[in-house]
């Protein structure tokens, strides 16, 4: 079960980082694309939230430490992005909007999701290989 999980959680991001952000990026112009992702960001967060905790659950009732550990470190890094560092992206945005520029608080805090995104996906990856140790 926790193997399903992980691979859910790698395959999803990775589907997201390649093919979902970069259409959405590649098509609509920046106004429509920020719309789109303020909408769909929230929920791949979520998901992962959801997984993450998931995992914890099923560590939890299998008696995988590392594996609870991974899942711990995941579920906080999902609660960090959703509930912190997106909101204040949209925050920053909006007061750029009106320069038609990213500022560079902008392009750090969006830095770091990008970070915290690849961690995530580094984790889950973690996660599966523990899974077979």
């Amino acid at each position: 079960m926790l193997l399903i999980i992980y691979s859910i959680l790698i395959g999803y991001m990775i589907f997201f980082t390649l093919c979902i952000a970069p259409i959405i990026n590649n098509t609509l112009d920046r106004e429509n694309a920020s719309k789109l992702l303020r909408k769909v960001f929230p929920r791949n967060f979520l998901f992962g939230l959801v997984l993450s905790i998931l995992a914890i659950l099923v560590s939890f009732i299998l008696e995988q430490n590392t594996s609870l550990i991974v899942a711990i470190f995941l579920t906080c890094l999902f609660l960090l992005n959703l509930y912190y560092i997106m909101p204040k992206i949209n925050t920053i945005s909006d007061k750029d909007k009106q320069r038609k520029q990213y500022s560079k608080s902008f392009k750090k805090f969006h830095l770091f999701s990008v970070v915290l995104y690849l961690l995530k996906m580094l984790a889950s990856i973690i996660g599966i290989i523990l899974i077979y140790n």
